[in-house]
């Protein structure tokens, strides 16, 4: 997926610490099923192993490697995967299921053994090598240095099957692989991290403190940030970036903001953490490294919002970024908190207004909008 967020960098997400999350856990429960039923590659399998504590039957869709006429699994997740600890547990008698349940010994290798089959996993199962620290074109030495980190077990006992009625299979692969690319791209989708609008802190507020009357300072904990729904197939989300680099302040006199202004450096925004390439090329912050947002005209606000009330306004101002500014409506909503001025909105920003060259998306498959959001939380103290 050719998108604001990498999809190697959602996969590592859904196991943190070598656990899956509920996410992954559902994902592998559709996944068991399509194997099981024999209608992907040979390679493709499900172990099932008794809990090591449950004594229940567990499913695992694990991809086995195959080298020198034998097959191997290996743990992507490493010593703490759960798969792993059970057929420690069981002494290495599983079942492997490909349309039918194999009864098999699975023997585990030695650490010296491991390299090559590890390499050739990478090679053969391109879904576990985001969780690998090196590629499947490192060297042998860098193998070696890892083998102990990932378990590797030799898969024994397993019976060849009989190709019978290879007309079905094909067709009834075809299909199912067309349900699992729809089944695939909806997780990715409805499954994967979201980006969720930036909003006003959470948790006890205090009384305020001080007068209202001030210039007020752009401070430390402030955000702003991007959003631009995703869709594929049907299925939508969010992506979205951020960044900590926000600049500028705000007058208020009585109860009115007479003027603001404020920037925000577009070449520190990152996505999952990290610097988009297609996100500095779409707003061309090569030569227009910042954003700009100024009040056309001032605001008056709720008397209720000096007391401490949170308050809804609307502002009418000018965006100028990619080198070309627009009049923008501003909707926010701010507060009191102590000391603090906090003050939280979002700018829909059409992409053609200001020149923005629209992101890339998945191809045929889906595509990201041609609109989006620029969202913002500010935290502000007098001077």
């Amino acid at each position: 997926m050719n998108s604001f967020a990498g999809s190697s960098d959602r996969l590592r997400a859904m196991y943190p610490g070598g656990r899956a999350t509920g996410a992954a856990r559902r994902l592998a429960r559709i996944w068991a099923a399509v194997f099981s039923a024999g209608l992907m590659p040979r390679r493709w399998v499900t172990l099932e192993v008794p809990g090591r504590r449950s004594g229940q039957l567990r499913r695992f869709p694990l991809g086995m490697a195959r080298m020198d006429g034998r097959w191997y699994l290996v743990s992507m997740l490493g010593e703490r995967c759960n798969w792993v600890q059970n057929v420690r547990a069981a002494h290495g008698l599983v079942r492997l299921r490909h349309g039918r349940a194999m009864r098999c010994q699975l023997q585990e290798l030695p650490v010296s053994e491991r390299p090559l089959v590890l390499k050739r996993y990478l090679q053969q199962v391109p879904g576990a090598r985001p969780h690998f620290p090196i590629s499947q074109h490192a060297g042998f030495t860098s193998f070696e240095e890892i083998a102990a980190r990932y378990p590797v077990f030799l898969v024994r006992s397993v019976a060849p099957r009989k190709r019978r009625h290879l007309w079905r299979w094909i067709l009834a692969g075809l299909i199912a692989i067309v349900v699992i690319i729809v089944g695939a791209v909806a997780a990715f989708i409805k499954l994967g991290p979201t980006s969720a609008p930036l909003a006003l802190p959470q948790g006890q507020v205090s009384a305020p403190v001080g007068p209202l009357d001030a210039t007020w300072q752009v401070s430390a904990g402030s955000l702003a940030g991007f959003r631009v729904a995703e869709t594929a197939l049907g299925f939508s989300n969010y992506v979205g970036g951020q960044t900590r680099a926000v600049s500028g302040a705000i007058v208020i006199t009585g109860h009115t903001i007479t003027s603001a202004r404020f920037s925000v450096n577009l070449t520190t925004v990152t996505v999952n953490g990290k610097i988009q390439r297609q996100f500095a090329t779409s707003l061309g912050t090569h030569d227009h490294p910042l954003a700009t947002v100024s009040l056309a005209r001032p605001v008056t606000l709720n008397p209720a919002f000096a007391a401490g009330r949170t308050v809804t306004a609307i502002a009418t101002g000018q965006l100028t970024m990619n080198g070309t500014s627009r009049p923008v409506t501003v909707t926010l909503t701010a507060r009191r908190d102590g000391p603090e001025l906090q003050a939280a909105g979002s700018i829909p920003v059409q992409f053609a207004r200001w020149g923005i060259r629209q992101p890339s998306g998945i191809g045929p498959l889906g595509s990201l909008a041609n609109s989006g959001d620029a969202d913002f939380l500010l935290i502000l103290h007098r001077e």
